[in-house]
């Protein structure tokens, strides 16, 4: 079940269960990260339970009550459909719409526009650097080999202070001081007996074949203005029949029984070649490092 994640109430679900006005407990599974939740909640006189879900990420939840498990999507729409419909019957409308919407733009674009919590490993490579690839806006958590090394929760007691460097594309080490960060390994000489002192540099960074497990925020904290835009001609189309192909791409046309040939793309993209050249600068060629 898809839950919208609208700035005017926070995402909650309606869980049916077998007994009106009775406590019952919870576990509410967060499938981003990891992170659970645990609780009670008292039924009211329909048998049916409220559960709440976060206001500030995009996600997918598994919830346990009564002995049942179900399961959540809760998601920022690209357009509020409040702002588009005047009355229930029209929010409504606008609600499948904007569904249908995202999911077409969602096809060219597969991160989507979402903010979301991201669990990522990885091995590092002996230099001061961590490289990512994603578009991560928030340290949450650092392990490395499987300790905790920096939580943002408890930074009195953690390790060390890491941080995302400016240009995004990797993090380290946050030093006060003056430091010239190694961009790769450390040079690694054999020693000869005859040697009268140790020729391994010092470890500093993140150490080569250690593992790594990061907890991030990533993605969009708020969606692009022209996305919304984008998203807004999307739902016109749908609700006005306009996304049907014909009379676009045609390459070739004959009057002899209607013969016609259509572009290559005639199948690509949104159907709306206004979306398609929006959403042509957010497309990735490459999702998965070193997969074409």
């Amino acid at each position: 079940m898809e839950i919208l994640r609208l700035p005017s109430v926070v995402p909650q679900a309606i869980i049916d269960v077998s007994e009106p006005v009775t406590e019952y407990p919870y576990k509410s599974f967060d499938l981003s990260d990891g992170s659970l939740e645990e609780g009670t909640v008292t039924s009211d006189g329909n048998s049916k339970v409220t559960i709440l879900f976060s206001k500030e990420y995009d996600s997918e939840y598994e919830v346990t009550i009564d002995g049942a498990e179900n399961y959540f999507t809760v998601v920022r729409p690209y357009v509020n459909p409040e702002t588009l419909g005047t009355n229930f019957s029209e929010v409504t409308e606008y609600t499948r719409h904007e569904e249908l919407a995202r999911a077409i733009i969602d096809a060219v674009v597969i991160e989507g526009f979402y903010y979301k919590k991201r669990v990522i490993g990885m091995t590092g490579l002996g230099a001061d650097y961590l490289p990512l690839w994603v578009d991560a806006k928030k340290i949450n958590k650092l392990y490395e080999n499987n300790v905790l090394m920096y939580d943002v929760e408890d930074i009195e007691n953690s390790s060390l202070l890491y941080k995302i460097t400016g240009d995004k594309t990797a993090i380290t080490i946050d030093y006060s001081g003056q430091i010239n960060r190694a961009e790769g390994a450390n040079l690694m000489l054999p020693q000869a007996v005859s040697d009268l002192w140790d020729m391994q540099f010092g470890y500093r960074g993140f150490s080569r074949t250690f593992d790594y497990t990061l907890h991030l925020e990533v993605g969009y904290k708020k969606v692009p203005s022209e996305i919304s835009r984008a998203a807004a001609l999307l739902i016109e189309d749908i609700k006005c029949n306009r996304l049907d192909y014909a009379g676009r791409y045609i390459k070739d046309y004959n009057t002899d029984q209607f013969k016609i040939k259509f572009d290559d793309r005639v199948f690509e993209g949104t159907g709306n070649m206004i979306v398609d050249k929006i959403l042509s600068k957010y497309a990735k060629s490459i999702r998965i490092v070193g997969v074409l």
